[in-house]
């Protein structure tokens, strides 16, 4: 999914910078000789749009599992088998439930820690 988000940066911007290459040869005298210039600041400026939105959504991470309550608050079981006490959830997120959630894995020195920024989706109660 992020290599798809980031490939989409890219294509955005390349179609965004295209039209600016289709003047006419009249309308390009401004400054003859600054074409290979003026084509490799649209590539670097490219490339900086596509890999901004690239260390944007890079950070995000999610975590599926069973939530459940503890001594210290709740925490999920992610489908590695790690368990990650859960931090800033919601009001939505209730012990016994199966929840996506989007954020952060965060280690800690009391241990794992998951940062949620957004419920992606609730499934339900938790399965036996």
């Amino acid at each position: 999914m992020k290599l798809l988000s980031f490939r989409i940066g890219i294509v955005c911007s390349i179609a965004l910078l295209l039209p600016s290459f289709s003047r006419s040869a009249a309308a390009q005298s401004y400054c003859p000789g600054c074409e290979a210039g003026v084509i490799g600041a649209a590539i670097g400026i490219g490339a900086g749009i596509g890999a901004g939105i690239y260390f944007i959504h890079r950070s995000h991470t999610s975590l599926s599992g069973c939530v459940r309550e503890t001594e210290s608050g709740l925490s999920a079981t992610g489908k590695d088998g790690n368990n990650y006490q859960l931090v800033n959830a919601p009001s939505q997120v209730k012990a016994g439930e199966r929840f996506s959630l989007r954020g952060h894995k965060i280690t800690a020195t009391s241990g794992r820690v998951f940062r949620v920024d957004s419920v992606s989706r609730d499934y339900g109660a938790c399965s036996p």
